[in-house]
């Protein structure tokens, strides 16, 4: 194993994974870390990378040297940030190479294996993003609250706003709303102070409730999760309007989603044909070869 590594990063709002490759594509290892959104600063963002990365090394029993010989396609949430791809690029990473791009961007390219098409994405925020003609369009992803809704974020939230109503009578409690509730002791006063600073990532950390709910048959968890799949389905119809024949949904939420999809929309979607971090191992495979083709 002397020879050129790959490394493909998924940095989302709620996890990092990492998938180390030989140059030939064979797997060697995976990891798997907490948030690596730049919502939360570099620092927090990093670590989560490193954190996944070394899990894969482990995982090839390989050791920290091996580091130097990675050439990595590393996708981010919230790249958008202002500075946030200055602070990247200016990150001292361990990596011979490192390529940034944001999280949607590589799930696309894992889609499609680099082809046109679109995906949107549903995990801790929402978006769209497709590649046509050479350009890359971005639909929704301004980030929690003013959008990203139909994410594990929106969602966490929404239940949160309808389990309080619980508390004065103004909806009828049910174990879901009490599950929901229970993760704040029952008082309104835990949920206000936590409110004050919980981060788009500590949000969707109630989707999970929403999601178990719902597949239990609770009406009210249901209902949620199909006003959540209406903004998916929005952002779907956007790239058909533009002209998009291939849309897949990527994401921790895509999968336990496209049941309450419209059927107009579940009809069209195509299976991604693998997941973002083969588009991260793909993003650094192709910068890697044209690197070497100038240096040539």
């Amino acid at each position: 194993m002397s020879g050129t590594l790959l490394l493909g990063v998924d940095g989302g709002g709620s996890r990092c994974r990492a998938r180390l490759e030989t140059a030939e594509g064979a797997v060697l290892g995976e990891g798997l870390s907490g948030p690596a959104t730049m919502r939360l600063g570099l620092e927090a963002a990093t670590h989560s990378i490193m954190d996944a990365t070394r899990q894969a090394l482990a995982a090839a029993k390989l050791d920290e040297d091996a580091l130097a010989r990675i050439h990595a396609g590393i996708g981010l949430a919230g790249t958008g940030q202002p500075g946030a791809r200055q602070a990247l690029e200016a990150w001292r990473h361990p990596f011979a190479r490192a390529w940034f791009e944001g999280d949607g961007y590589l799930a696309l390219l894992g889609a499609f294996h680099g082809h046109e098409g679109g995906v949107v994405i549903v995990g801790t925020g929402t978006i769209a993003i497709t590649r046509m003609r050479g350009k890359t369009m971005r639909i929704g992803g301004y980030g929690f609250p003013a959008s990203d809704e139909g994410g594990g974020a929106d969602l966490g939230l929404n239940a949160l706003r309808e389990a309080l109503r619980t508390l004065d009578g103004r909806h009828e409690r049910s174990v879901f709303f009490q599950d929901v509730l229970d993760e704040f002791g029952n008082d309104p006063s835990a949920v206000a102070s936590w409110m004050t600073t919980a981060s788009a990532t500590e949000y969707a950390t109630l989707a999970p409730i929403v999601v178990l709910h719902a597949q239990l048959g609770d009406a009210d968890a249901t209902a949620l999760m199909i006003r959540a799949a209406a903004h998916v389905a929005e952002l779907a119809r956007a790239l058909f309007v533009l002209g998009v024949k291939r849309v897949a949904l990527s994401g921790g939420l895509a999968e336990p989603m496209q049941s309450y999809l419209p059927e107009d929309v579940r009809a069209r979607l195509a299976a991604p044909k693998a997941d973002a971090m083969a588009g991260g191992i793909l993003l650094a495979k192709r910068r890697l070869e044209a690197a070497q083709r100038q240096a040539s």
